[in-house]
């Protein structure tokens, strides 16, 4: 059985994580507007796109793939992942469209659908993200 890990959403988001308490990324969201999906996925692009590209190829690939499994089996609150990490802005009216949004940016013309999704088994180790850098 493959196994996916949901500590692997987490990563995709380091750049605006703890930055609600953060006044000068709050007085720059603040003015930033965030109502529509190419709003948000211009913040997506100048954020979090370039970030991800500077990962290790097995922590893209394991935050791929949890995004993905994720996508495909909404089993993930994903309003609580993103506000766990404190994010400077708020999400959009349904939270799942962010990570959708995230995953058009990041895979383009990919689709995000996993066609053997029941042969995974979620294995929630919060410290695998970790471990993952470091054994490269």
């Amino acid at each position: 059985m493959k196994v996916v890990n949901p500590h692997f959403l987490d990563e995709f988001l380091v750049p605006i994580t703890g930055l609600a308490d953060d006044n000068e990324a709050i007085e720059h969201y603040k003015d930033v507007e965030l109502r529509t999906e190419a709003q948000y996925k211009a913040v997506i692009r100048e954020t979090l796109v370039e970030h991800f590209h500077t990962f290790e190829e097995v922590v893209k690939k394991k935050a791929k793939l949890a995004l993905s499994y994720y996508l495909t089996k909404p089993a993930v609150d994903f309003v609580g992942v993103f506000e766990s990490l404190l994010p400077p802005f708020d999400l959009p009216p349904n939270a799942r469209d962010f990570f959708v949004w995230l995953w058009e940016e990041l895979f383009i013309g990919e689709s995000y659908e996993l066609p053997d999704v029941d042969s995974y088994k979620v294995v929630a180790d919060m410290y695998e993200p970790l471990r993952s850098t470091k054994n490269q």
